[in-house]
């Protein structure tokens, strides 16, 4: 497609029809003399925005779950914990010979991501005994970051470990029944011992019924509730994701004896944690009090605005000049707009910011809807991913391509009302996405990083 320059006449006429209004300053539209893909440019750089607190998140059926805890000198205190089930071995009943002598229990977390200090901070984990069941009547329901997880005050096991998420190095004992037993390596995981007479009480004793199916077994051995040490945890700590699917073998692993015919074998079972069926959820909690996040949520056109993932915050848009862009002609076509969100300078370090921020408009009801740009069932829709989003490094900016909704507003629907911009997905109408670390401090509605919408069009009269 060609590019050119827009002729002094184009220019002259849309000057005239721009300054028969009113000046460019008050208009709230800046024009360019550059023409993209055949079209005129113009800026609304006159954005509403606005802080607000993000709603709670369910935080099971994912195959991520974060763990930690995060002093973030700017947006306060974060807190992860962890509620898991175990299943049975194949989901299927198991019954354990009454020789079984078990060596030693471990929880086996892969690690996945890691966010805050990795370099001087140590960190030490905790598992105790779950006291509630994630099953309810025989189904897992969603569960939500602000549930507060009941547990037992007796410490399970414990490990105290650096954030070296990416240990390959890593070498276990590879067990082979009726073989000799060799060693293999695996990938970077956290190896948390269990109390072995504690495990072997509950389960290697357990009798056949309890051991038959996951619900008999869940109501018997409800779980672990896993929480990380704030007492031993130094500097500004940090928040851990951990695959907890049962792809990606997240498990507490059986290491036992059993003795038949005077012979004696080492074996091994692997209990899954499903994360991916619901059976872990996340405990999440932020206090931001005293923080520059506090004291700028609800506020309105403020010069910098703190994203977060989690239960974090969200940021509400509006465009209250976007009808004047109806003044550039008497028949302005919209070919492309696009909402430009800076990057504070200075803010990237030693925190990187957020690599994906998610868009979506309310509907009549206040439900979250996709934008017409990415929404399949609108004839818009430009596939996958069309929307953007994801932060440009070299730009240190996110743009997002809002071409469909700019053109209904310019089409007076007024069934929603701004853009929202969160670090959180939506699915099957549950806000989602526990597993999203990061955090992003942007412009806002004034100063030098303010958002800007940038409009493509041209005047078809």
């Amino acid at each position: 497609m060609t590019i050119k320059k827009a002729s002094l006449l184009t220019l002259l006429i849309s000057s005239f029809i721009f300054y028969s209004c009113k000046k460019a300053t008050t208009i709230g539209l800046d024009l360019e003399t550059d023409v993209a893909l055949n079209s005129l440019v113009a800026y609304d750089s006159t954005l509403f925005t606005q802080l607000l607190k993000e709603d709670s998140i369910s935080t099971n059926y994912q195959n991520l779950n974060p763990l930690g805890f995060f002093n973030d000198p700017v947006f306060g205190i974060t807190e992860a914990n962890i509620a898991a089930a175990l299943t049975l071995p194949g989901n299927t009943g198991l019954t354990f010979d009454k020789s079984a002598v078990l060596d030693s229990a471990i929880l086996v977390l892969p690690f996945a991501g890691f966010y805050g200090d990795s370099l001087n901070t140590n960190y030490k984990v905790q598992v105790q005994q779950l006291n509630e069941n994630l099953y309810e009547d025989g189904n897992i329901p969603f569960y939500y970051n602000t549930k507060k997880w009941a547990h037992l005050n007796n410490i399970l096991g414990e490990a105290s470990f650096k954030a070296n998420i990416k240990d390959s190095s890593i070498t276990i004992q590879n067990i082979r029944t009726g073989k000799p037993d060799t060693l293999k390596k695996v990938p970077a995981q956290l190896r948390i011992k269990l109390n072995s007479n504690t495990i072997s009480n509950l389960i290697l004793k357990a009798d056949s019924a309890t051991l038959s199916t996951n619900n008999r077994f869940n109501d018997y051995f409800k779980g672990l509730y896993i929480s990380m040490d704030k007492t031993v945890t130094s500097n500004n700590g940090g928040l851990f994701l951990f695959n907890t699917s049962t792809s990606n073998a997240a498990t507490v692993d059986f290491f036992y004896k059993e003795t038949k015919n005077t012979k004696t074998d080492t074996l091994q079972k692997s209990f899954p944690l499903a994360g991916n069926l619901g059976l872990v959820a996340s405990e999440i909690k932020w206090d931001y009090t005293g923080t520059l996040v506090a004291s700028q949520i609800g506020k309105q056109n403020a010069e910098k605005l703190y994203l977060k993932g989690f239960s974090g915050t969200k940021v509400k848009i509006t465009f209250p000049n976007i009808n004047n862009l109806k003044l550039l002609g008497t028949q302005v076509l919209v070919n492309r707009a696009q909402l430009i969100i800076k990057v504070v300078d200075g803010t990237q370090t030693p925190y990187t910011p957020l690599p994906l921020l998610k868009a979506y408009k309310l509907d009549i009801a206040n439900r979250p809807q996709l934008l017409p740009d990415e929404n399949p069932n609108d004839p818009r829709n430009l596939g996958g991913g069309y929307i953007g989003g994801l932060f440009n490094k070299n730009n240190n900016e996110y743009v997002f391509n809002v071409t469909g909704y700019v053109q209904d507003l310019l089409k007076n629907k007024k069934e929603y009302d701004g853009i929202y911009i969160t670090a959180i997905n939506y699915a099957n109408n549950q806000r989602t996405n526990a597993a999203t670390l990061k955090r992003a401090i942007v412009g806002g509605g004034l100063g030098n990083y303010k958002m800007k919408l940038k409009v493509f069009y041209t005047n078809q009269k």
